[in-house]
């Protein structure tokens, strides 16, 4: 009475399921890359725009609040120091002085920038994800702007200037995105890169 009837299971074998994984497990080893890569430039990109906006609005409060007309007469230019910094900047350690970079300061998103005193203005320079994080390749996390003396972007560049400050105005004229010829090369590259954007 309720003998088999031909009633045929369905299914999948272990050998199909196996070549299926197989097959995802390839398509995300190629995208995941990828996609990693396009979401540290985003982070990259908007922690650049802040460190620049955080310069800008300290220079412009140094000229209101001081009630000068021009950089050089600010007693942060005179005399740049933990003291005269903590005014304008929210540090979240003391700073120091770096040969050939200037004084640091390290902001509440772990982005350094360093600040010097030049003939027209300040110069920053910034590592936008720390001084732990890698790459540490210009282009990537590291560039340099200057502010002139009235705290207005300085585009113009010499023939001595840094490449840091060369990517800076490539990023800067292309709407504050980082090319991604610039993000290309091997992300173990520890060095400064010394493609001209």
């Amino acid at each position: 009475m309720f003998g088999y009837t031909g009633y045929k299971k369905s299914g999948f074998t272990l050998a199909e399921v196996l070549i299926t994984l197989g097959i995802i497990g390839v398509v995300a080893a190629m995208t995941i890359p990828t996609l990693m890569m396009n979401y540290q430039k985003q982070v990259w990109e908007s922690k650049l725009k802040k460190a620049f906006s955080v310069a800008t609005n300290a220079c412009e409060r140094m000229l209101i609040e001081e009630n000068v007309s021009r950089v050089n007469e600010t007693e942060l230019y005179g005399d740049i120091s933990n003291d005269t910094l903590r005014k304008y900047f929210k540090l979240m350690q003391d700073g120091t002085e770096v040969s050939g970079r200037g004084f640091s300061i390290l902001l509440p998103d772990s982005a350094v920038l360093y600040i010097n005193a030049v003939d027209n203005g300040f110069t920053f320079y910034t590592d936008v994800n720390g001084l732990e994080s890698r790459p540490n390749s210009a282009g990537r996390d590291l560039f340099e702007f200057r502010l002139d003396q009235n705290c207005a972007y300085d585009s113009s560049l010499g023939e001595s200037a840094s490449n840091e400050a060369k990517y800076f105005k490539t990023v800067v004229e292309n709407d504050w995105k980082i090319p991604d010829s610039y993000t290309s090369t091997a992300s173990s590259n520890s060095t400064t890169q010394t493609q001209n954007p």
